[in-house]
């Protein structure tokens, strides 16, 4: 019996999504008061796919949670089907205040679009590859 819970317990740790877990990434190396850009690469999505993926996208993108952020965000997927996500802030002061404001705890519709991108990717979590970074010149437009 103990030997089952713990490995349920493993594999609940295991299986959930981190995709687009930019709550999770540390900011001591982000300039305050300078704009933040988070990249997520690695699923890949087959052209048969991208109506799903266009549709968990709109999903995430109409509901209250994610209109109550400070970034933007673009889902993109390359000729090979590589998917990437990059989401911005104009400060790292915004993305800190999004980083407390945004876990699958207390935003049901980022989990389901985490779980959505990583079934769709076909991908494990830790295939995933993160980086999160201060712009330190951008152009004026």
């Amino acid at each position: 019996m103990k030997k089952n819970l713990i490995a349920i317990i493993a594999a609940t740790f295991i299986s959930i999504p981190s995709i687009f877990a930019f709550h999770e990434e540390t900011t001591d190396h982000l300039v305050p008061g300078m704009p933040v850009v988070f990249i997520a690469t690695g699923p890949k999505f087959a052209p048969a796919m991208h109506n799903a993926v266009k549709s968990a996208v709109g999903k995430w993108f109409s509901s209250d949670c994610f209109m109550s952020l400070q970034n933007t965000v673009e889902a993109l997927v390359d000729s090979e089907g590589r998917g990437m996500v990059i989401m911005r802030w104009a400060t790292k002061e915004a993305y800190i205040h999004d980083q407390k404001k945004v876990t699958p705890e207390l935003c049901d519709p980022l989990k389901q679009f985490r779980m959505s991108m990583v079934k769709l990717g076909g991908v494990k979590p830790t295939d995933l590859k993160f980086t999160t970074f201060s712009v330190i010149a951008s152009s004026p437009r």
